[in-house]
């Protein structure tokens, strides 16, 4: 048996302060030229992993692309990893890459088929055009500026071999339906990712974006699923990661409205409990196509 690969970024503190930026108790990315608006800490790391598991059970797949024996396969933004991790055992002849703009988590293990690179995809990848059999990422809302996303999808649709495929999963910045509360705060969300230059209904569009960067057979599946307990064991989990998210974009709300946190945490609690007793439901758009 191949023994595990320890991925980890370095416990120098120098090199630490030189990748993370320290606001507010809370750690962030220092990359130029990145607009990624969450931080990356121990607290981040665990709404990730609910995040993950959340999709998980919203579209019951890993991946909705046929996957014949592929030699490399790269995931984009990989996060705290899981994804690889887990995947990189169904195939294990294959070689997976994963690259973020910070190092993983200190504690990771992953398979011996797993690399990780520190890349920023906007800046585009030293890697030759055609080298991946599959091409991916989840939820990159948060990363990508509005302007760039045209450049993205073509780098991605680059990176693909022939015959290979492009799979992106999204959410739009907002939950639908629900109180005053969550209406309110479904305004709060996409304004501060605009502020950003960022792009909060991307997923609608990404579909289109594959078309145009030249990819084939294009498919957009869509998924809906109430937040909290009308939404079953999905619902839970995203109702968490949701108030977890919520928690990391709260100074964003008091810098971009002029609230105050208390203003901003009570909208958050009174839009969470709207959704047990009216129907709030979050969005996902899982979208792929083929490189001909």
């Amino acid at each position: 048996m191949d023994a595990p690969n320890n991925s980890s970024s370095s416990g120098d503190d120098s090199k630490a302060a030189e990748v993370f930026l320290f606001a507010d108790g809370r750690r962030y990315h220092n990359t130029p030229n990145c607009p990624y608006v969450l931080p990356n800490d121990l607290e981040e790391i665990d709404r990730l992993e609910v995040q993950y598991y959340a999709i998980q059970q919203v579209t019951q797949k890993r991946y909705h692309v046929p996957l014949n024996n592929p030699k490399r396969i790269i995931d984009i933004g990989i996060g705290t990893g899981v994804w690889m991790r887990e995947t990189a055992l169904d195939f294990p002849e294959c070689e997976f890459t994963g690259i973020d703009i910070t190092p993983l988590p200190e504690t990771t293990v992953m398979p011996a088929n797993c690399n990780f690179k520190l890349a920023n995809v906007l800046e585009g990848l030293a890697y030759a055009d055609g080298h991946f059999d599959f091409v991916r990422h989840s939820l990159l809302i948060a990363g990508i500026p509005k302007d760039k996303w045209p450049f993205y999808v073509k780098e991605c649709m680059r990176l693909c071999a022939s015959g290979g495929w492009v799979e992106m999963t999204e959410t739009n910045a907002k939950i639908h339906g629900g109180g005053a509360a969550t209406k309110k705060l479904s305004a709060f969300a996409p304004e501060c990712f605009r502020a950003r230059g960022l792009s909060p209904e991307i997923a609608d569009t990404l579909d289109d974006l594959m078309r145009e960067a030249g990819l084939v057979d294009v498919e957009a599946r869509e998924f809906k699923v109430p937040l909290g307990k009308r939404g079953g064991k999905a619902g839970e989990l995203l109702l968490r990661n949701f108030l977890m998210g919520q928690a990391m974009l709260t100074p964003l709300y008091v810098s971009v409205y002029g609230i105050t946190r208390e203003e901003a945490e009570q909208t958050i609690q009174q839009a969470a409990d709207e959704f047990e007793v009216q129907d709030a439901y979050a969005v996902f758009r899982v979208c792929f196509g083929r490189k001909p």
